[in-house]
C-alpha cells in the first residue's frame, strides 16, 4: 500500500516551490498561488479527516471499556448474588436465599448485560418474588414467644 506523505514533507515542498516562484515576477507568483491551493485544500481535508477518525476511534475504546466493566460488574454481581443466596440457604434462610437467588437475580443480570430494562420483565419478576415469599412464609412455623422460653420467673 502507499503511504500518504506526511503534511510537514508537504508543506516544506510547497513552500520550496512557493519561494522559487517569488523570485519570479508577481504574475507567475499568482500562477503558482493558484496551482497550489487545491492542494493545500487537499492536505486540510485530510488532516481534518484524520481528526476525526482519531476521535472516533478514542470514542470506541471508551465505550468499549464501558461495555466490558458492565460484564464484569454483572458477572461479580451474579456470581455474588447467587453465592450469598448458598451460602444462606444452607444456615437455615431460605426466604432470604429465595430473594437472593430469584427474578431478581435474573433482572439485574439482564440490566447490566443487555443494558435495559423491560417493564414488564420487571413486573413480572416481581410478581413472581412476591408469589415466592408468600408461598415460602406460609411454610415457616410461626416462631416461639420469647418471653416464654427465657427462664425468668
Amino acid at each position: 500500500m502507499s503511504q500518504a506523505p506526511s503534511p510537514s514533507t508537504d508543506r516544506s515542498s510547497g513552500l520550496e516551490i512557493v519561494l522559487q516562484w517569488a523570485q519570479l515576477p508577481p504574475e507567475h507568483l499568482e500562477i503558482a498561488l493558484k496551482a497550489i491551493e487545491p492542494e493545500l485544500a487537499r492536505e486540510h481535508e485530510w488532516r481534518m479527516e484524520q481528526a476525526r477518525l482519531r476521535v472516533q476511534d478514542d470514542k470506541d475504546r471508551r465505550l468499549h471499556a464501558l461495555y466490558l466493566g458492565g460484564l464484569v460488574a454483572g458477572f461479580l454481581l451474579a456470581a455474588g448474588m447467587l453465592t450469598g443466596a448458598v451460602f444462606v440457604g444452607v444456615r437455615g434462610a431460605p426466604w432470604l436465599a429465595a430473594l437472593l437467588s430469584g427474578p431478581s437475580l435474573i433482572s439485574l443480570a439482564g440490566l447490566f448485560l443487555l443494558r435495559r430494562v423491560d417493564s414488564g420483565h420487571t413486573r413480572e419478576s416481581g410478581r413472581a418474588q412476591r408469589v415466592a415469599l408468600s408461598a415460602m412464609a406460609a411454610q415457616q412455623p410461626a416462631p416461639a414467644d420469647p418471653a416464654t422460653n427465657s427462664g425468668v420467673a
